[in-house]
């Protein structure tokens, strides 16, 4: 029974500290109010101030192709020659579509798209570092397309590739160009759906045009990267098997003519040293011709073998200009600002009077 009666006291004490903090609320309407009208007008001002922002991206799906062997061209006879193209045939080396970001985030990537033109116009070309050296400075970009790309001391001309300076082969980076890289970072994101199998590349600018050719830019040296990347294993392949077609095309042809003035010399002779000399020259020409012919074959093959590896990339969803922004949301950011004003102005009308008794007693002790 009189556990009950407790629980009825507790309750009643809840009850009447909810109702405290009501009335101490209520009391202090008039402070509480103003304070929210004071973070409002701040979240409205910092809305209406903050850049508006338009995105736009593409999504595409890189199709890969299947490994395919290409058929071995070279017997025996490659092998008399000193050839060896076992390897001839592979197909190239494969990177998983979970690294593309990986790949869209290095240096040497934000590098070349620094130095990618942005405008198409011939005369007055714009590079990305140039756009981004205008919007920090804060300047019109369209009546200054000149002065940003000839003769700005200190910075790296338009149409210029911003090649860091390097040393054995390590990257440095002047403080400039890692501002300019952290900037264009965040201008742009690539993502990857592992379910899907889909890319996607968005970026983001107060410009909605530039913000289309940006992600036109990025897609465009991704994808040739990615096919670089791929096509790194056969297309060493190809160079090499090339490069031993036309040294041994050189050679056949130097044989060829060898068997040649040796006919025309020896017309009316048919003696046995002759037929003996004449049949060793013969079967140097014979295997060269048959390494030559099945080199050439062989070239054909990895060019093949080439274009089967090089992948395609079917576009789902193409760029388009943005017509609405994406940033900044007004209303978001307006309903922050006045909670924010509700919470504070809040806590500070419950915690004065604590806290006052708080230091009173504090003061009261010493």
């Amino acid at each position: 029974m009189s556990t009950n009666q407790d629980q009825k006291h507790i309750s009643q004490d809840d009850s009447i500290d909810v109702i405290a903090l009501l009335a101490t609320l209520w009391q202090s309407r008039k402070l509480i109010v103003k304070t929210i009208l004071v973070f409002l007008t701040l979240g409205i001002l910092i809305s209406l101030l903050s850049p508006v922002k338009y995105s736009a991206s593409t999504v595409f799906v890189p199709q890969l192709g299947s490994e395919v062997k290409a058929p071995s061209g070279l017997s025996s006879l490659a092998s008399l020659a000193g050839i060896n193209l076992s390897s001839s045939g592979q197909g190239g080396g494969d990177i998983s579509p979970l690294l593309y970001p990986n790949l869209s985030s290095n240096i040497p990537f934000k590098l070349t798209l620094l130095s990618a033109p942005i405008t198409e116009d011939t005369r007055d070309t714009l590079d990305v570092q140039s756009y981004l050296l205008s919007q920090k400075s804060g300047i019109n970009i369209l009546g200054t397309i000149k002065k940003y790309t000839i003769g700005l001391p200190g910075l790296l001309l338009s149409g210029d590739t911003p090649t860091s300076s390097s040393q054995n082969g390590l990257i440095s980076l002047t403080e400039e160009q890692k501002e300019l890289v952290e900037t264009l970072s965040e201008k742009y994101t690539v993502s990857v759906n592992e379910k899907e199998g889909y890319v996607a590349v968005s970026a983001l600018d107060k410009n909605p045009v530039v913000a289309a050719k940006l992600v036109r830019i990025i897609t465009a040296n991704l994808q040739d990267e990615i096919i670089q990347k791929r096509l790194e294993k056969v297309q060493n392949n190809l160079d090499f098997t090339q490069n031993q077609y036309n040294q041994k095309k050189l050679e056949f042809e130097k044989i060829q003519d060898r068997l040649a003035r040796f006919k025309d010399r020896n017309q009316n002779i048919s003696n046995s040293l002759f037929l003996n000399e004449l049949e060793r020259i013969q079967a140097e020409y014979s295997i060269a011709l048959n390494v030559v012919t099945e080199l050439a074959t062989q070239v054909e093959s990895a060019k093949l073998q080439v274009n089967k590896d090089t992948p395609i990339f079917s576009v789902i969803e193409p760029v388009t200009v943005p017509t609405e922004r994406e940033a900044p949301n007004r209303k978001l950011i307006v309903l922050i600002w006045v909670f924010l004003g509700v919470v504070i102005s809040s806590g500070f009308v419950l915690v004065k009077n604590p806290v006052r008794e708080i230091l009173s007693e504090i003061i009261s002790g010493k």
